[in-house]
């Protein structure tokens, strides 16, 4: 009985997976999932698992798109056997206790970053979604439109509406922050 001729090449597809993108993938699957972290995992074994029975003709040459594209379809179908598709992670970052930033560059980067993502939830779905696929897991707007099915155009164009008032959105939350924190 011999094996499939590409079942080799199969095998590194799914070992490249692993070394480039298996933590970002857990990451975005989660994110998708209310940021549950396990579940993203489970969302990412199946994803290499179909990877792995795919033709790999069919990956090789955009291995990352199809990863992010699979790992998307998983997630929202879970999340549709939930029924809980809105995706408001606002709670978590609510719950997460305010604390006065050392006088550290780092923490003063930090509480920049967390306010760019709180804001980031304040956008419309397709909006975050773009906005995370480009920033947080560095993929082109080819990948992105491949990943989402939408055109090249429309990302670029949804991208643009995004950062547009992800700035309002940052302008307006540093006007109503009070300063008093004590």
């Amino acid at each position: 009985m011999s094996e499939r001729p590409d079942q080799d090449e199969a095998s590194i597809l799914v070992r490249r997976a692993l070394d480039q993108h298996e933590s970002n993938l857990i990451a975005y699957a989660a994110s998708i999932l209310g940021g549950d972290i396990e579940r993203g995992r489970d969302v990412v074994q199946d994803s290499l698992l179909k990877l792995y029975l795919t033709d790999p003709a069919r990956v090789r040459d955009n291995l990352k798109s199809w990863l992010y594209t699979v790992c998307r379809n998983r997630a929202l179908d879970i999340l549709r056997k939930d029924h809980r598709l809105d995706l408001g992670e606002d709670e978590i970052l609510e719950a997460s206790p305010s604390h006065d930033p050392d006088p550290g560059e780092v923490a003063i980067n930090r509480e920049l970053y967390e306010h760019v993502w709180r804001c980031v939830d304040r956008l419309r779905p397709n909006q975050r979604e773009v906005i995370r696929l480009k920033f947080l897991h560095d993929c082109s707007y080819q990948e992105i439109a491949g990943i989402t099915g939408l055109t090249v155009g429309n990302v670029g164009f949804i991208m643009h509406h995004a950062i547009r008032k992800l700035r309002e959105l940052l302008a307006q939350e540093s006007a109503e922050q009070p300063q008093h924190h004590h």
